[in-house]
């Protein structure tokens, strides 16, 4: 079952990927980097993707280092928010990252104003419904949700 959290993960990195605004000519190393290759801020930046680092893809190493480069010059609140959810990553299973993944490349189909309107319709029910929500997606498991068959997102 996927979590809101993961959900909004997904979220969190479609605006952090479109937002990015480094390129390669401005201090992103090689993609292929190994990690020990890697500045000393951008390993502390990217610490709880150490484990993982090898089994990344050159274009998901360019995109972490693009983010580590520009980490620097984020306000606080975004760095700590950032750091959070590196670390909520790094805890999740392959499976639950699979499903992440896809939900993230599904989520680029789906415009801004929409996931907006979703959000704020989530935010507005009663902790009671968020739990019926939350009871109604545990009952309906064997549909694998995704942001593409959520409530509040479909038309």
């Amino acid at each position: 079952m996927i979590s809101l959290r993961n959900v909004l993960f997904s979220i969190f990195l479609t605006m952090c990927i479109s937002h990015s605004n480094v390129v390669l000519s401005q201090g992103v190393l090689s993609s292929g980097q190994s990690w020990v290759s890697l500045s000393k801020p951008q390993k502390e930046t990217l610490a709880t993707l150490e484990e993982d680092w090898g089994t990344l893809s050159a274009e998901q190493k360019t995109k972490w280092i693009q983010l580590a480069n520009k980490y620097e010059k984020l306000p606080q609140s975004d760095r700590d928010r950032l750091k959070s959810r590196m670390s909520d990553w790094a805890k999740l299973s392959v499976s639950e990252r699979r499903v992440a993944r896809a939900n993230f490349i599904k989520s680029l189909e789906i415009p801004n104003d929409k996931k907006s309107e979703a959000w704020e319709a989530y935010q507005q029910l009663t902790p009671e419904e968020k739990k019926q929500l939350a009871e109604e997606a545990e009952k309906n498991k064997s549909k694998k949700p995704s942001l593409v068959n959520s409530p509040s997102l479909k038309n």
